[in-house]
């Protein structure tokens, strides 16, 4: 919904006794972006105090100033005129209204004024105005206008982004930096890993080669002759055990055979002698 049309009447409705002279000033400008409708500000003047100020107010162009008549005097008299007003305007077909004041009896004005055809409500007031209040309305203002905090909160805001950033780079840098250092560490003491790894491995080969080897000889030094169950197990020379093994072929039997035969008649060449 907008206020631009030349056709329309804005109407402000004051709270004189509720809203300061500065609140005032402060929606006419506020009511100026929507001229050149006519704007209709209605309030009890007779009871705006005798001040030079208050007379440059209401000699601005653009603005008519209407008195409204009190049907009593004494509390929520001035509440209750301007309710009546506000009918007025409203069965006059006007739509678009400013609210200026704090009191929560204002709400049963914008109740009515959406009563039938709902009708466009910008409320100014201060920040103790009741949530209410202010939901009552399509759009609120707080006054004093609240910028100047608003510009300080931003640029908190924007300084602790600045902030976060840099120490989010500075940890960045830290980690880089501490990564490089170990690095090389971690490298050397791989590689020193890997050569005892290395040399344990050459050790170990070097110690079977050795044991094989070792084998071997004993094996082709000191034949061994395996008796049956129950006897000694002879080593013998080389060039026995080669005597023994061409008397073995000729005879035509088993080593263990011919040497249990050879024991035995030494035996008895013993026993004769």
């Amino acid at each position: 919904m907008t206020l631009d049309s030349s056709n329309e009447v804005v109407a402000i409705l004051y709270d004189i006794e509720n809203a300061p002279f500065e609140m005032l000033n402060y929606t006419l400008g506020k009511a100026r972006r929507y001229q050149p409708c006519r704007t209709i500000v209605v309030s009890d003047w007779e009871a705006r105090p005798e001040q030079k100020r208050w007379e440059k107010l209401m000699r601005r162009p653009g603005f008519t100033f209407r008195q409204i008549s009190r049907t009593y005097q004494g509390k929520n008299s001035l509440d209750s005129a301007i309710y009546d007003s506000a009918k007025l305007l409203y069965d006059e077909g006007v739509r678009r209204f400013f609210i200026i004041t704090t009191d929560s009896d204002f709400v049963r004005i914008a109740e009515y004024l959406n009563s039938d055809t709902p009708s466009y409500i910008i409320g100014v007031g201060t920040k103790q105005a009741s949530e209410t209040l202010r939901n009552a309305y399509d759009e609120f203002f707080v006054y004093p206008p609240e910028e100047k905090e608003k510009k300080t909160t931003r640029k908190t805001k924007a300084t602790t982004v600045k902030e976060n950033d840099a120490k989010q780079e500075k940890t960045a840098k830290s980690a880089v930096k501490e990564s490089k250092a170990v690095k090389p560490a971690k490298a050397a003491k791989t590689a020193k890993v890997a050569k005892k790894d290395k040399a344990e491995a050459a050790e170990k080969t070097a110690k079977s080669v050795k044991a094989a080897k070792t084998a071997r000889t004993a094996k082709s030094q000191s034949p061994v002759v395996n008796l049956p169950e129950g006897t000694l197990t002879v080593n013998l020379p080389r060039t026995l055990r080669q005597s023994l093994e061409e008397r073995q072929t000729a005879e035509g039997v088993s080593m263990d055979e011919l040497v249990t035969y050879l024991l035995m008649r030494g035996m008895a060449r013993w026993v004769e002698d």
